[in-house]
């Protein structure tokens, strides 16, 4: 009985023990529950941070390098990229979401000209290119881009001076020179120049010391493979015959970074003008050069104290003769173009100097030789053959040389080529297009024939045109240049055919009446003075050539 009620209370006493502890497990349970675990790290979040940090690192590591010792070759080439495909993706594929087209016309320009701007060197040049062709972008492009014209951002002298020792040796200034100002004088896209003197071993004369900017040569070949990779994905996209320039151009412009190649198209350029009568009373100047000291990298020339033709009224004040200056300047690349088939390709304002020579007469000087074109005999003599036909308006004769040079469009040709406005020929349906990309491809029939020399020329044109038109048009630009082309033309007939004598009387005749409206027009000037409302020959050819152009669908301003 004992035994039965102690097993009894014993099983009382297991019972509730299992029980208190259920209960007590139960409540750690819901205490655990209740209080959540520590937290704990993500090992996403490690890995990102870890990854964002590498990143980090590594790109501000790949930038410092990159600038210091590659010229920011990677930073220039990715920021170009995203630019121009940017602006390939926006006109070609998103214009649409534009309510106005000027808005992206204003976007595109913007950041265009600020990315040509950072990146220097050859950019300038390209974006120069663009302006002075401006007249066939928008208005936003016409007005902005004159800007790259400034002078570019000087170089220390740190830089300058080891591209001197690696070009000249480590004593290059007391082995040659007395002095040399480490302030430079001026710079540009592709150098700067300082002014020095040479010691006695080098007869004690002041030169200009012209020095290559030390990223040029680092840049030069990448900017160049960007350049004709966006010129593909352009004519894709535009469907606007690019690339086929690009070999052409991109030749040109690395020669254009060898001061060696500017040093000898200096001095052929000297031997055909002293060797050219029609030249002798031109009083024309070229720079001598010292090509012991040239390399690839520095240029030494002759110092000139001139005045630039970029300043009309400092030359007015100076006793300078414009209409003298325009002669001088036009004849001389008439002669190049005509005659030589050696064409200097950048003849703009701040490359010419004007100065009184040792005997008080005007004297021109012709800078920067870096980048000219040689044209064949056959190329040169069918020049000068299509602007005699463009003169006296022989629509045949302009059709043949155009078919010869793979071109359809007689009337865009004609132009293009003698900047003044051709009435088209009746036949010729591209003039009734108005989009710009379908006058281009029109155009350039024949890609395989088309010269690569042909815009050189047309750009070369146009500076001169330009040149001519800010000076007041003093002198008949089309006149000159036509006695040129006719005389090269018939220098070698000495026996004229009938034909050949009745031409010669009508270009004759032409030429007249072109002088005497040059005559009434320059009148007219005189009469009204320096008066806005006082147009020249050139401001009447530019309002022509306006009207022409909008009604071929390109904004010309």
């Amino acid at each position: 009985m004992f035994q039965r009620s102690l097993c009894f209370k014993n099983y009382k006493l297991l019972v509730r023990s299992n029980s208190i502890r259920s209960y007590s497990n139960l409540t750690i349970n819901n205490v655990k529950r209740q209080i959540p675990p520590p937290p704990k790290k993500s090992k996403f979040f490690k890995k990102l941070i870890i990854t964002t940090t590498a990143i980090g690192i590594t790109g501000g590591t790949i930038y410092i390098i990159d600038k210091e010792y590659n010229s920011s070759l990677i930073t220039r080439s990715i920021r170009a990229l995203y630019v121009l495909l940017w602006i390939a993706y926006e006109y070609g594929y998103n214009s649409k979401n534009y309510k106005d087209l000027n808005e992206l016309h204003e976007i595109a320009s913007e950041k265009l000209l600020q990315m040509l701007t950072l990146n220097k060197g050859l950019y300038i040049k390209l974006g120069q290119a663009i302006a002075n062709q401006g007249n066939l972008f928008p208005k936003a492009f016409q007005e902005k881009f004159p800007k790259l014209y400034d002078e570019a951002p000087f170089d220390s002298w740190d830089k300058m001076n080891k591209i001197l020792e690696k070009n000249l040796g480590q004593d290059y200034e007391t082995k040659y020179f007395d002095w040399i100002d480490h302030k430079p004088i001026a710079s540009a896209s592709i150098a700067q120049v300082h002014k020095a003197k040479f010691n006695s071993n080098f007869g004690s004369k002041e030169i200009a010391l012209k020095i290559q900017h030390d990223y040029i040569e680092k840049q030069v070949v990448v900017d160049l493979l960007i350049y004709k990779f966006i010129n593909k994905i352009y004519e894709k996209v535009f469907d606007v015959p690019l690339s086929m320039f690009s070999n052409y151009v991109s030749e040109q412009l690395n020669k254009e970074t060898n001061f060696i190649n500017e040093m000898e198209n200096a001095e052929k350029l000297t031997k055909f003008i002293e060797n050219d009568s029609t030249l002798k009373n031109l009083n024309i100047k070229i720079p001598e050069n010292y090509p012991e000291l040239t390399t690839r990298q520095v240029l030494p020339a002759e110092w000139i104290n001139g005045i630039s033709l970029t300043d009309k009224n400092k030359l007015i004040k100076n006793g300078f003769d414009l209409k003298q200056l325009m002669n001088q300047y036009i004849i001389l690349f008439g002669r190049q173009i005509f005659n030589y088939g050696f064409v200097h390709s950048d003849p703009h304002p701040g490359n010419l100097l004007v100065k009184f020579d040792d005997k008080g007469k005007q004297q021109l000087v012709l800078l920067d030789h870096g980048l000219y074109i040689t044209l064949n005999e056959q190329f040169k003599l069918q020049y000068c053959q299509l602007w005699k036909d463009l003169f006296i308006l022989n629509i045949k004769g302009i059709e043949r040389i155009g078919k010869q040079w793979g071109i359809n469009s007689t009337s865009i040709f004609a132009t293009i080529v003698l900047l003044k406005p051709i009435k088209p020929n009746k036949t010729d349906e591209s003039t009734e297009k108005s989009d710009v990309s379908d006058l281009l491809k029109d155009l350039i029939g024949d890609k395989s024939k088309f010269p690569m020399e042909l815009p050189f020329l047309a750009r070369t044109m146009r500076m001169i045109q330009n040149i001519n038109q800010q000076f007041g048009s003093p002198v008949n630009r089309i006149n000159l240049l036509t006695n040129q082309a006719i005389n090269e033309i018939y220098s070698n007939d000495k026996k004229l055919s009938i034909s050949g004598i009745i031409e010669i009387y009508r270009i004759k005749f032409s030429m007249l009446f072109s002088g005497i409206i040059f005559g009434i027009i320059r009148f007219s000037q005189w009469i009204r003075g320096d008066s806005k409302q006082s147009k020249g020959l050139e401001d009447y050819i530019e309002m022509y050539m306006q009207n022409t152009a909008k009604n071929l669908g390109i904004d010309w301003s």
